[in-house]
């Protein structure tokens, strides 16, 4: 979709004229019935991208009271890895823990399984869930004072080529962190403060949108039972980046991870149309184009409805919503590179007949 801004520009003047000569002749008067437009039919074609490489640290809490919270994200984390696995994004994901005392195991350490330090796109769907199984579930045994900021930035940019650490962190890619505790965020200033931990989020890449930051905690003034204190230094690093957060008790992880996945890996269900369609009578016909290895394109099509009560509607697939002008998916993710089509009537200030109107045709 494109935006066009039209820029009028001032030609510049010399001479002695009178300003009747530099306003030239009157425009002529607007037309009182103006034809209908000679292709009232729009098709607008999308291409859904993604970041190519992306590098995602998870910055678990191992103090004493997160065996329940561990287990729960190794649960829950098929909904995540299915936006990866078979997507043809690079990416590499890490475990870190926010134990900044254990020297010999922690402290900016990937934790290690299977032999590797971190999943990456070689690795088949089960393998890749095992591994993270074994990673996230890392014990108990850690420090009680939480630095999860602080592990973050000694994984990155202290301890990158560190034997167990090193490959993981790419320049070129992009880089999310996703901090995982039921406490606070204690690391104080050592080794960085959090407005410089801010800043260098802001400029570690070429731009700052690559650097994201999201949460499962305990957000302020959602009580929780298994939180001990609120995350609010967590919420903040996500609000500063655009990322997301979510409430660890929660009982049912699987649609946060859905949304993670899909935040993470840079794919979209939202698409913003180029013009205003018709919605009355129905004009919005929606179709995903995928090229398969063969070379062959398969056209897969969507039945379409507008948001609000049709959306019960359980032959809907994506809604059009008019606040936004955009249509999204609503139980499908289209695959990295795939073509959206949209086609639809363009929405005309005329009414039948060609009298200039200016009221919207009804339902238009």
């Amino acid at each position: 979709m494109s935006r066009i801004a039209l820029l009028g520009a001032l030609a510049m003047l010399v001479g002695c004229t009178s300003e009747n000569e530099l306003l030239g002749e009157p425009p002529p008067a607007r037309a009182v019935n103006p034809p209908e437009p000679e292709n009232p039919e729009q098709l607008d074609r999308i291409v859904q991208v993604q970041q190519p490489k992306v590098d995602i640290l998870f910055v678990i809490d191992n103090s004493c009271s997160m065996l329940e919270e561990q287990t729960a994200l190794a649960n829950n984390f098929s909904p995540f890895m299915e936006f990866f696995t078979g997507s043809g994004l690079d990416y590499h994901i890490g475990v870190v823990s926010t134990d900044m005392d254990d020297q010999a195991n922690h402290i900016g350490k990937l934790q290690q399984a299977g032999g590797v330090s971190y999943i990456d796109n070689s690795m088949p769907f089960q393998q890749a869930n095992q591994i993270f199984s074994q990673m996230a579930i890392m014990g108990t045994s850690g420090s009680y004072e939480e630095k999860g900021r602080a592990a973050a930035y000694t994984m990155v940019e202290l301890k990158p080529e560190i034997p167990r650490n090193v490959g993981f962190y790419r320049d070129e890619a992009a880089l999310q962190f996703v901090f995982i505790s039921d406490e606070e965020d204690q690391s104080g200033s050592n080794p960085i403060t959090r407005p410089e931990f801010r800043e260098w989020m802001a400029t570690k890449k070429v731009s700052p949108d690559l650097v994201v930051s999201h949460a499962i905690i305990d957000p302020p003034g959602q009580p929780c039972p298994a939180g001990d204190t609120d995350g609010a230094e967590y919420e903040r690093y996500s609000i500063w980046t655009g990322g997301v957060v979510f409430n660890l008790c929660e009982p049912d992880w699987g649609p946060f991870m859905d949304e993670l996945g899909l935040q993470t890996s840079g794919l979209k269900r939202e698409f913003f149309l180029s013009k205003i369609p018709v919605t009355d009578p129905w004009s919005i016909d929606v179709k995903v184009v995928i090229s398969n290895e063969t070379g062959n394109d398969i056209t897969l099509g969507f039945p379409s409805c507008l948001a609000g009560e049709e959306i019960e509607d359980t032959s809907c697939r994506v809604t059009y919503n008019p606040g936004r002008n955009s249509i999204v998916f609503l139980d499908y993710v289209p695959e990295p590179f795939a073509q959206i089509l949209v086609k639809y009537n363009i929405r005309e200030n005329f009414a039948a007949g060609g009298q200039v109107t200016d009221d919207i045709p009804a339902g238009g």
